[in-house]
């Protein structure tokens, strides 16, 4: 175990590596994600699609101890905000006893069958406008972060992909990255 233990330690972060960091998330004006202004630590598969294009760039040739700061544009990061994202339904399309208010985030399937996340903005009395936009989509990011593990994704890393690692999701909340 011990020279498997060292050779986590030495490998350098590729395209088939699973990878855990610690990060945080500066917006500017004092606002930080997460929100108490602590770094969090979420694990997931390089090219997964689990973080920005632009992280993960950053992250390739990186081992375990490194840090960085990098920026990122909205458009390398969660993309721009799209309009077209924006949707009003009919209240009735929640259960009578759903609470609506506004960042309240729920799960629905796409048509492709996939699940996807949409938080409410505004309740109406008669409908409610839901938002599919990734919440920091149209946002310029500073991204902190540490790199705790490193070692080569398995097969199983990769079925586990929809499950999310950090402290809010394994708290039983639910939210996009």
């Amino acid at each position: 175990m011990e020279c498997c233990l060292s050779q986590e330690k030495s490998m350098n972060i590729d395209k088939n590596s699973f990878v855990t960091i610690d990060y945080l998330i500066n917006l500017g004006e004092a606002e930080t994600y997460p929100p108490d202004g602590k770094p969090e630590e979420i694990s997931f598969c390089m090219g997964g699609g689990a973080m920005p294009p632009g992280l993960e760039e950053a992250l390739l040739g990186m081992k375990v101890n490194d840090a960085k700061v990098i920026n990122l544009s909205a458009e390398q990061a969660y993309g721009e905000f799209d309009d077209e994202l924006l949707m009003e339904v009919p209240r009735s399309d929640f259960g009578p006893e759903v609470e609506l208010r506004p960042g309240l985030v729920f799960e629905t399937e796409s048509e492709d069958n996939e699940m996807v996340y949409f938080i409410v903005v505004e309740v109406r009395p008669e409908t409610v406008l839901i938002d599919f936009n990734h919440p920091l989509a149209g946002k310029n990011l500073e991204v902190s972060f540490t790199i705790r593990q490193v070692r080569e994704a398995t097969p199983e890393d990769y079925q586990e992909l929809e499950v999310c690692t950090c402290s809010s999701c394994q708290e039983g909340g639910s939210h996009q990255h």
